[in-house]
């Protein structure tokens, strides 16, 4: 039956894998955003992109807010808080809609669901390492154009966490995954199952609880 026993351990394989938990897909409705456009890109700013519209959903909640899209990114978006306990560090993949809509397509997943499962990492780093990463990309550039990677915030804020996270505070890490093209109300299983392993495989890993951005 595929069973398996390590020393004490007897692991038994499950017959199908779980689904992500209800509550930990969060809906919107997308007003005004081309799914097919996920990056803001630099200038002019893309203003009908997946990204630039989650920066200016989240972005009173934050500190910090730093666009990190592009090669050797750790999310698409970083949002930092601080708090007198805590640094809290939440790291929000994006990924557009092929064809820009909603479907039960999974590749649009995999992808995404990789790139979460992978900045994990970043957990058992150096808090110094992080914020390293965040002073030397500071500036975006695409072509001949440049503009801040800091949306909210300031160089001088990221240099303070440094500071705090390597001497004082605790930092800690939230995961998310924002895919509009899923639907949360008509979303296959197979869809959901392999939200449910992305979730457990990074909450078994580093108990960190993963959510997902979606359509209704």
């Amino acid at each position: 039956d595929n069973s398996l026993l390590y020393g004490n351990n007897y692991i038994k394989e499950q017959g199908t894998a779980e689904s992500i938990p209800a509550e930990n897909i969060i809906t919107d409705a997308w007003t005004g955003v081309s799914l097919d456009k996920e990056s803001r890109k630099v200038n002019p700013i893309v203003t009908d992109s997946i990204q630039h519209y989650f920066i200016h959903k989240i972005i009173d909640e934050f500190d910090i807010v730093y666009d990190d899209d592009g090669p050797g990114e750790i999310a698409d978006i970083i949002g930092i808080k601080d708090t007198e306990e805590l640094i809290d560090i939440h790291l929000y993949h994006l990924k557009f809609a092929k064809n820009g809509q909603v479907s039960n397509d999974i590749d649009n997943l995999y992808q995404v669901c990789g790139q979460a499962q992978k900045s994990v990492s970043w957990k058992y780093k150096s808090s110094k390492d992080l914020f390293n990463h965040l002073m030397q990309r500071k500036t975006k550039k695409l072509g001949d154009e440049t503009c801040s990677r800091i949306v909210k915030g300031s160089e001088e804020q990221l240099e303070k966490l440094m500071t705090a996270a390597k001497w004082k505070k605790e930092v800690k890490f939230h995961i998310y995954i924002v895919q509009p093209s899923i639907s949360k109300e008509n979303a296959s299983q197979q869809i959901l199952q392999l939200l449910g392993s992305t979730y457990h495989s990074i909450f078994s890993i580093a108990n960190i609880e993963l959510k997902v951005y979606s359509s209704n």
